[in-house]
């Protein structure tokens, strides 16, 4: 290969396979004249040298961490663009949460041209999903911004840097653009249409939203929840509904947090990017911005993406679904004993949380139960004896709230602790939880011990199974808050907001009981006839 003569206008329109071939061999045998040309060439092709961060920060950028968050506040582990792309295998909707700098609006563009157009950079083959590379054309598609200024300024100019050469008419921008429609078409060889993406903005009257039929729609910022509504009701012919969101969550738990968290989850992956995952993040610049803003919610949101709380969030970076939620195993009898935390409602579903202590002591979640048969105590009881059966558990104690110990006599002294402890089905081994002036504290305390990684085994003592039954409290350990009040010398600093997560609150329980393994043969003592603990 003669490097003199290498012509650099052509290179750019190779197939990218043979461009990174020469581009490999040039960076080995020439100087910095050709290197200063190879980096142009991969400037102007830069979709096909895309390459995703992968969550690793270097010492500089851990340092810049250090210097603005607690300790505590800094995640155990990092979310990057590829757990964002890797995540379209099994989920239809995809919130990249970045902080400044982070890369969300680019790994929007390049996830969406991949599903629109089925070309894809070369670090991305054989990682993107396959199922989702298009099959039937054109694909269209919808990206939502705040106002024209932030589309114009951000968006638009980030999509035309890492559009795809060869999808463009002639391999330019300006061919395939119409400034008018603010649409953007995409093309296989100058002719065939691959897709169409539109841009618009949340400022838009929601009816200008209707019309075409959608197979992708990208949130560049978070949308208002009537445009997000009226967007859905374009994927009605579509194979599937994909929704990409990625903004800065700077209005705290706003509405799309019910999206991300709430009844859906199963179909949903929430990814923080922190701004020093970015390799080309200009740390500098960071700093500065940083060394100017003294509100600690606000460094989050810049710096994490934190979807932060106005009153702060409870378990805060200690939960990590990538270290707190396990894949599901079989129990045998041997070696686990499963505890159970129990919060019987009337008005609301009953709810318990079955933990799993193995021999080291390490806790499993290992099932979330919910009843909706509210004061029906004998089917709650059948209930849960039959999963008991079901699933093999060796039970030990059930902790329950100490509230149900209460007799209401306008329903023939109906009185749920000591009805779920006694007759048919009766609940083994029940006791009653403790209420004390920051009993709630004490128990969250506890769970965040255990909800940290030991440095000497590099894992926590307390996860989750990732089954449907458990989202609801995954959701809670992700978005449970720290209460606040008007005058906090009256009540106890760092309560928690818990009334909705019931779930959580029956983990909590049974954490104020030691969960010791025992031996499989070691008898345990049948509780006295009416006990004040078991209530029989």
């Amino acid at each position: 290969m003669d490097i003199k003569t290498l012509d650099y206008d052509k290179l750019k329109h190779l197939p990218d396979e043979e461009q990174l071939a020469i581009a490999d061999k040039v960076a080995a045998l020439v100087d910095c004249e050709i290197n200063t040309k190879i980096d142009f060439l991969k400037e102007e092709n830069a979709y096909y040298y895309f390459e995703p961060s992968d969550g690793t920060v270097t010492p500089e950028g851990e340092a810049l961490l250090r210097k603005y968050l607690n300790p505590e506040d800094i995640p155990q582990v990092f979310d990057s663009q590829l757990d964002a792309i890797k995540a379209l295998e099994t989920c239809n909707i995809i919130a990249v949460l970045g902080a400044n700098q982070a890369g969300k609006t680019l790994i929007m563009s390049i996830i969406c041209y991949g599903i629109t157009t089925g070309v894809l950079p070369e670090a991305l083959k054989g990682v993107f999903p396959e199922h989702l590379l298009p099959k039937r054309f054109p694909m269209k598609a919808r990206v939502v911004g705040v106002d024209n200024r932030q589309l114009q300024n951000a968006v638009i100019r980030e999509w035309k840097k890492f559009a795809p050469k060869e999808c463009l008419k002639n391999g330019n921008w300006a061919d395939s653009w119409n400034a008018e429609r603010k649409m953007l078409t995409l093309y296989r060889d100058n002719n065939f249409v691959l897709a169409e993406i539109e841009f618009m903005t949340n400022e838009q009257d929601v009816d200008s939203f209707q019309g075409v039929q959608l197979n992708v729609v990208i949130y560049d910022e978070e949308p208002k929840e009537k445009i997000r509504k009226e967007n859905l009701m374009r994927f009605v012919t579509a194979d599937r509904v994909i929704e990409l969101f990625g903004f800065t969550p700077t209005h705290g738990l706003s509405w799309s947090s019910e999206i991300f968290f709430g009844d859906i989850a199963d179909n949903v992956k929430v990814f923080e990017l922190a701004s020093v995952t970015n390799k080309k993040a200009n740390l500098s610049t960071l700093d500065e911005i940083c060394s100017q803003e003294t509100d600690y919610n606000k460094l989050l949101m810049r710096l994490l993406g934190k979807y932060v709380s106005l009153s702060g969030l409870v378990y805060s970076n200690l939960f990590s679904e990538k270290i707190h939620v396990i894949k599901p195993f079989k129990l045998n009898r041997e070696d686990y004993i499963v505890y159970r935390g129990l919060d019987p409602h009337m008005t609301k579903p009953t709810a318990c949380a079955e933990i799993a202590v193995d021999r080291e002591g390490f806790e499993y979640v290992v099932g979330c139960y919910k009843s909706n048969h509210g004061d029906d105590t004998e089917i709650i009881k059948a209930e849960l004896a039959k999963r008991a059966i079901e699933r093999n558990y060796r039970l030990g104690w059930t902790n329950c709230d100490k509230s149900a110990d209460s007799t209401i006599r306008i329903i023939g002294d109906y009185n749920a602790y000591v009805l779920l402890g006694r007759g048919k089905n009766a609940i083994p081994a029940l006791f009653k939880s403790e209420k004390f002036v920051g009993s709630k504290i004490a128990g969250v305390d506890l769970i965040r011990q255990k909800l940290k990684v030991d440095e000497r085994i590099n894992l926590p003592k307390l996860v989750i199974f990732d089954t449907p039954e458990n989202k609801e409290l995954i959701h809670s350990m992700k978005t449970l808050e720290r209460d606040t009040f008007a005058n906090e010398d009256d009540k106890i600093k760092d309560d928690i907001k818990e009334g909705k997560h019931d779930f959580h609150a029956a983990l909590r329980y049974a954490h104020q009981r030691v969960m010791n393994w025992m031996p499989f043969n070691d008898y345990v003592p049948e509780p006295e006839y009416d006990s004040d603990n078991t209530g029989y």
